[in-house]
């Protein structure tokens, strides 16, 4: 597992602890024997979240994974043609088991969750390869498991076990620990309450996935339902319980290994529309076309705010800020991260005025913001309190932005200010080892005043140590 999918992976299992409304994972099995296992993918919405298919060979499984950002992103979970099923949770970090006297994993850290789907048919089989190798991040997660036969299993970093119950529900917590540190979750109980009084199978399973998506700052991107008895699939999409996706795992298969954006499954999907006439003909067609829509004023709204979390706090891209300009105006009181979003908008197009007073409303209405004071800080040139590294570029007057991409899973947070003839920054970062870009007006620039050069993939990055 590369540097940057491990520093990811902390920042995101982070956020979605602190939000405790992330990933519900479920499974059971039905009185016919039929197995089953579905979830919600519950994160920050963003258009590049892939479904990625892996033929079969001759000594391996086929199988699909989900990844977001890039196919060779860090595995949110899948299923195999033998039908063994996994995916996983955020959990407060525990310390790690015999991590001392585990292995390393001989083909590399981000090749071992492919590895359980090429080779492993039972949640036995990954239990065994669990007990020999040791996976970095394991701490801070827990491994949720279901196989055809039936069986139901768990792993975090101090321990495993077979589910004894006919279903199993995992969501944000660990659920080796007795007095169930999130019994504050809200899903999991909803989520238990259905399989104890339902039938097991694609109704009930959606039902579950509707009624624990997550539907306000975090939102639950896509859900997946499998009979892992038969091989049959069902992806939903955006929170759409309505618009199923079905097939099956062979025909998955049967066209050979790629990857597919889940939006291209939704075509007819209205924020896949809006989304498509954006990428064509800029905001203010899309804006037209939501009000052509027979859509109710929620679900307009409910688009807008997803498209803005992935062409703005994902993408930088503020081409779309007419989007959030419009989604504002539909909220009666916006919340601090996209007041935040507003301001950085407004300042990275130059019409910083706006952003200042717009921001500094919102914090004299709501002086517990510290995010919203840090912001305006950013905003002019103040270094954060307990600022721990400082950026500085030359040259690029002419930019209209630039930002620092890989010190922190928020894009949008990470900008920096022209001073002159030259852009500065300065940040709070946690110990660490990063790497990073900048990014001026969206094209990667190493940092000239760093040799430190590292290569990820096919790009160049600096690296900066962060020590306690």
């Amino acid at each position: 597992m590369n540097f940057r999918i491990i520093l990811f992976i902390v920042f995101a299992l982070s956020a979605c602890i602190t939000d405790t409304d992330a990933c519900t994972i479920f499974s059971a099995k039905d009185k016919n024997g039929n197995t089953w296992a579905g979830n919600n993918e519950d994160f920050y919405f963003t258009f590049d979240s892939y479904l990625n298919i892996v033929a079969a060979t001759d000594s391996s499984f086929g199988y699909i994974c989900f990844t977001h950002f890039s196919p060779g992103g860090f595995v949110q979970g899948g299923s195999n043609e033998a039908g063994l099923f996994f995916d996983g949770n955020a959990v407060y970090p525990s310390k790690y088991k015999d991590w001392d006297k585990k292995q390393e994993f001989p083909y590399g850290q981000a090749q071992m969750l492919h590895f359980v789907l090429k080779t492993c048919r039972s949640v036995q089989e990954v239990f065994e390869l669990f007990r020999k190798y040791r996976l970095q991040g394991l701490e801070a997660a827990q491994i949720h498991l279901a196989d055809r036969n039936g069986n139901f299993g768990i792993i975090v970093a101090d321990s495993m076990w077979i589910t004894k119950d006919d279903h199993q529900v995992s969501t944000n917590y660990n659920l080796s620990h007795s007095d169930k540190d999130g019994i504050k979750c809200w899903r999991f109980p909803i989520a238990e309450s259905i399989l104890n009084n339902n039938e097991p199978g694609l109704t009930t399973f959606t039902s579950i996935c509707d009624s624990t998506s997550r539907k306000t700052r975090y939102c639950t991107v896509y859900s997946n339902i499998h009979n892992l008895s038969t091989g049959d699939i069902w992806f939903f999409y955006g929170m759409d319980y309505k618009r199923a996706y079905h097939t099956d795992i062979k025909s998955l298969l049967k066209d050979g290994s790629r990857s597919i954006l889940m939006s291209e499954l939704f075509p007819e999907h209205p924020l896949v529309m809006a989304y498509k006439t954006f990428q064509s003909e800029g905001a203010t067609e899309c804006l037209k076309q939501l009000d052509n829509l027979k859509l109710t004023s929620r679900e307009k709204c409910e688009i807008m705010r997803l498209m803005v979390q992935d062409r703005i706090y994902f993408n930088r891209d503020f081409t779309s800020y007419p989007i959030l300009e419009a989604y504002l105006l539909t909220v009666k009181k916006p919340d601090e991260f996209n007041m935040i979003l507003n301001a950085i908008s407004l300042f990275c197009l130059g019409r910083k005025d706006e952003a200042f007073t717009s921001l500094g409303q919102f914090v004299r209405e709501n002086p517990g913001s510290s995010a919203g004071k840090e912001t305006l800080d950013q905003m002019s040139g103040i270094p954060v309190t307990g600022a721990n590294a400082r950026f500085e570029l030359n040259g690029f007057a002419d930019a209209k932005y630039v930002f620092i991409d890989g010190i922190s899973i928020s894009p949008v947070n990470n900008f920096m200010v022209k001073t002159g003839d030259r852009w500065t920054g300065s940040f709070r970062l946690p110990a660490n080892e990063y790497h990073y870009n900048f990014l001026v007006d969206g094209k990667r620039v190493l940092d000239p005043g760093s040799t430190d050069i590292v290569r990820d993939g096919n790009i160049e990055y600096n690296r900066l140590i962060i020590e306690n």
